[in-house]
């Protein structure tokens, strides 16, 4: 069974939603035959790239409201966070254009490491002040301190081609699905679920969908068979 999960950096919800997720996977009985992929969704693609910004200016701008009231909805954020288990910095944290962060993605895919680097990625931006945005410098420490190689991450990054069609298909699938806000989960092309949902929910889909990839066959006639305690015996 496949899951993909359209993600953004950027995005709070996301950071919350991958803990719950894997909460559930991790209690899921066929965890080792779901295949988990992330795929990517930009929240602001018209930010310029190579800038930074303070992830409370831009709520407040975004949204309409004061810098009190954009920063008392990160608190709640965080709280939710700290709940599931997860850090979280309300204050002095930034946003930024995420493309080079779902190239790099789209690499550590093919390597079998997607995982890793996400948790990275989101750990950098949700649990440590330090600019991610706006800084190859950075991306790449943060990589690197992932376990990739800073050579390979590089080569990566300076080629701006590389992955960058993955990622826009990502995004037209997305388009096409109706996508407009994340995280998104789609389990098998069949069912999809919106949003940061509390653990028992994913659970329950995970469930349905396993149980409808791997139907149980319908009896249509029953008679007599050897089972584990014997053999039935025609009665005469």
């Amino acid at each position: 069974m496949q899951v993909e999960i359209w993600t953004d950096v950027n995005c709070p919800f996301c950071y919350l939603g991958k803990k719950r997720f894997t909460d559930a996977l991790e209690q899921f009985d066929h965890a080792d035959q779901v295949d988990v992929v992330h795929r990517s969704f930009e929240l602001d693609p018209t930010v310029p790239a190579g800038t930074s910004g303070n992830v409370i200016d831009h709520l407040a701008r975004k949204y309409g409201r004061s810098p009190e009231e954009a920063e008392a909805g990160e608190r709640q954020l965080g709280a939710a966070a700290n709940e599931a288990g997860l850090e979280y910095v309300v204050t002095g944290r930034d946003v930024g254009n995420s493309f080079d962060m779902h190239r790099l993605l789209h690499w550590a895919l093919e390597l079998g490491k997607q995982e890793q680097l996400l948790d990275a990625l989101y750990l950098a931006n949700f649990a440590d002040a330090t600019p991610l945005f706006g800084s190859t410098d950075r991306l790449v420490e943060v990589a690197v301190g992932a376990g990739f190689d800073e050579a390979e991450v590089r080569e990566v990054l300076d080629d701006p081609i590389r992955y960058a069609e993955a990622v826009r298909q990502d995004e037209r699938q997305a388009q096409e699905f109706g996508v407009n806000g994340v995280p998104f989960y789609v389990f098998d092309r069949k069912y999809a679920v919106s949003g940061a949902q509390p653990t028992e929910l994913f659970a329950q889909v995970l469930d349905k969908a396993w149980g409808e990839a791997q139907p149980q066959p319908i009896v249509v006639a029953d008679g007599e068979a050897c089972g584990p305690d014997g053999c039935a015996v025609p009665q005469q």
